[in-house]
């Protein structure tokens, strides 16, 4: 629901203070971002395929939060057999770490993250669809800014590369409708409950995936090694459980494509990790910062306008 007008109705209806509520929850947004641009410089440094990595994050997870509901007395059984319909985002989620994670493995960090900006474009056309609301030609213009950026990028790209470009694509997609659904479906559970819910879901999807891959491919190396289960755990409890508690419940107070042009700067914070930590800069060429720097352009601009025309 992104409008100006729609954004401060949505504002002005959720508390007595809808500043503070309003503040809080970018916040919560950032922070969840920052743990989330997080997960792909784990996923490269976990030494597990996509698929594996995506099985053992949901498990940690879905298990994390169920140990945290049960201690602390929250849980509500009916909530885990009425809402369904979350399990089935759940099993969206998984198919999109499998494309974010395969992103990663085949081409690297950077990469993926870069791709991942795109769901501003796949969400200015679906969000409209699935919350049956008028489409605003500023957010078509803001998603289209994006198009050269990818085109520059995968230009030159071929093999592995070109493949792991595809699947960022494809794992921007699958979001952008998770996210949409999501909105639509969010005030009917809290966050805890809705992100473990979508976290089983997950994991269940994970297991039927991981069966056919093993019955089809095989699959090389399931069990993690010591190093990949202390990445792991961050992965499963602080960059999921924490970061997607903080986004379910920040996502309320804010907009579906307004979410996603702040999640739009996991990839600056991304890459920022993969220089350092992962010296990403090595692999990549100029066609990639001139390509990244308009996909990122279209971030910093679109908020600057939408303040700007919601003033007017």
């Amino acid at each position: 629901m992104d409008s100006t007008c729609l954004f401060v109705y949505t504002c002005a209806k959720i508390t007595t203070n809808p500043g503070v509520s309003l503040k809080r929850a970018y916040i919560d947004l950032h922070i969840a971002v920052i743990l989330l641009a997080g997960t792909a410089i784990l996923g490269d440094l976990i030494s597990l395929s996509a698929s594996v990595l995506v099985w053992w994050r949901t498990l940690i997870a879905s298990a994390g939060l169920i140990i945290f509901l049960l201690f602390s007395g929250k849980i509500k059984m009916e909530w885990l057999r009425s809402q369904r319909k979350l399990y089935m985002l759940g099993a969206m989620v998984a198919i999109h770490w499998i494309c974010f994670f395969g992103s990663i493995k085949l081409a690297n960090a950077s990469t993926a993250l870069i791709c991942f900006a795109t769901i501003s474009l796949f969400t200015a056309w679906i969000e409209p669809w699935v919350t049956n609301r008028p489409r605003e030609r500023h957010e078509i213009l803001f998603g289209l800014m994006v198009i050269p950026g990818i085109a520059l990028i995968a230009g030159k790209a071929e093999g592995d590369i070109l493949l792991g470009i595809i699947l960022g694509l494809i794992s921007a997609l699958l979001l952008a409708i998770f996210s949409s659904y999501e909105k639509k479906w969010i005030n009917a559970v809290d966050p805890e409950h809705m992100t473990m819910m979508q976290m089983l879901g997950a994991w269940v999807t994970m297991c039927v995936w991981l069966c056919g891959e093993k019955l089809l491919f095989g699959v090389d190396q399931f069990w993690p090694h010591k190093q990949d289960i202390i990445y792991l755990l961050i992965l499963g409890l602080v960059c999921t459980c924490v970061a997607w508690v903080l986004c379910t419940r920040a996502v309320r107070h804010v907009t579906a494509f307004d979410s996603i042009m702040v999640i739009n700067l996991e990839p600056v914070y991304g890459i920022l990790m993969a220089f350092l930590i992962l010296k990403d800069h090595k692999e990549l060429n100029s066609s990639f910062y001139i390509g990244a720097s308009i996909i990122l352009a279209s971030v910093i601009i679109h908020p600057i306008w939408q303040y700007r025309y919601a003033r007017s």
